[in-house]
């Protein structure tokens, strides 16, 4: 398993949490059902199970699925509140296995809790949400999950969510967890949400998706998102870290870092509220020609900036020049700002670059700085920026 563990809670954040996360078993529980290391006897320990009981995994058993429970489903679909402590299992679909399926679905009044379990290898296809999203394990509406401890990893879907994905009025809470090698042919190869979403300890790294938001992609509900690392994600059309495109997210004492797009936002694309509170933003790239905003792209009259106590720091724009008449140039290795509101309160954008002017932020709306710095960006800090940005100066 492969999880981080940061230090510096917020006791805000720890609150809410609290009254969501998943209880460790107490010394000496034996309460639980075990599961011996058989596919056989973990799809009938699921069926079988009674409401509010928790089944104990085989440790360190490794679960091959080589056929669906039913179609598109590796395992039957929970419908109830259920327990699976993992003991460093996996459960996985072999690689032989035809045809494709997801490993876990929660339903309507689901409510799944996983431990020290890792999640490998489900295929979600199909172009409808019930068969294209959540290659890994999907939320319905009205459903709950909570991961503790989980790997989700080399889980595909052809719609949204390659590991995980949350329908709307669905939640998902994701504790201590580690999210990387999915992929997603339209949104979030690592997560794609539209409910209620909250991450807290956690790591996205090495995901991918053809659309926007190559870690995490948020569509709508709310976010909060902790303490956790998103970091060397990719994506084709915007967001290589992040993608905000609905509802509001917070991510506080983050990093996102190190993430790419082929368009715009190498970290984050937003087009909704979103805040970073003591966030850094660093090392990301927007690579295609015209693709703007290393860091982060906001854009559209919705999206909704404020960066408190952040920094965005050594991002690049570098799309190169191309033949005439196709001459467009990436701009603000920093931020750039298209029709949004930006707000930097206490804090700095920093030795970003882009290819042509500005380097740091480029914005065409009035915005808000506060106790804030903008220096040491290439070309220019703000210079060449439609609109003016209070203090900067090159």
């Amino acid at each position: 398993m492969r999880y981080i563990r940061l230090s510096s809670m917020a006791a805000a954040a720890a609150a809410i949490l609290t009254s969501v996360s998943v209880a460790p078993a107490a010394a000496g529980d034996d309460a639980s059902t075990p599961v011996s290391c058989s596919t056989a006897a973990l799809t009938a320990a699921i069926v079988g199970a009674d409401p509010r009981e928790t089944l104990s995994l085989a440790r360190n058993c490794t679960y091959h699925l080589t056929t669906p429970f039913s179609t598109g489903e590796g395992l039957p679909p929970i419908s109830q509140e259920l327990t699976i402590r993992g003991n460093g299992a996996t459960i996985v679909r072999d690689g032989n296995a035809t045809p494709a399926f997801r490993i876990f679905h929660v339903l309507n009044g689901g409510d799944l809790r996983l431990q020290d379990l890792t999640v490998r290898g489900g295929n979600a296809t199909g172009l409808s949400p019930a068969t294209g999203n959540g290659g890994g394990i999907l939320v319905d509406s009205g459903g709950t999950l909570k991961l503790s401890g989980v790997d989700v990893i080399d889980n595909t879907a052809t719609l949204n969510g390659g590991g995980v994905a949350v329908a709307t009025g669905g939640t998902a809470v994701i504790r201590r967890s580690w999210v990387a090698f999915n992929n997603a042919l339209l949104n979030g190869g690592g997560l794609f949400s539209a409910g209620t979403l909250i991450v807290d300890g956690s790591e996205f790294g090495r995901n991918h998706t053809q659309g926007v938001g190559g870690g995490i992609a948020v569509a709508g509900g709310t976010a909060i998102i902790h303490a956790s690392i998103i970091s060397r994600n990719t994506s084709v059309v915007g967001g290589g870290g992040v993608a905000s495109v609905g509802g509001g997210t917070t991510i506080s004492e983050s990093k996102i870092a190190n993430n790419t797009t082929g368009a715009t936002g190498g970290g984050v694309l937003n087009r909704a509220p979103l805040t970073l509170d003591k966030t850094e933003v660093s090392g990301n790239v927007a690579a295609a020609p015209g693709g703007d905003g290393g860091g982060i792209y906001n854009s559209t009259a919705s999206a909704v900036l404020r960066l408190k106590g952040s920094k965005v720091i050594r991002n690049s724009a570098n799309g190169q020049n191309v033949p005439p008449p196709l001459t467009d140039l990436s701009q603000a290795g920093g931020i750039f700002n298209n029709g949004g509101s930006v707000t930097l309160d206490h804090s700095y954008v920093r030795n970003n670059a882009s290819t042509a002017a500005p380097g740091g932020v480029r914005t065409d709306t009035v915005i808000t700085v506060t106790d804030s710095t903008i220096t040491h960006n290439i070309p220019t800090n703000c210079t060449g920026s439609p609109v003016a940005v209070p203090g900067c100066t090159d």
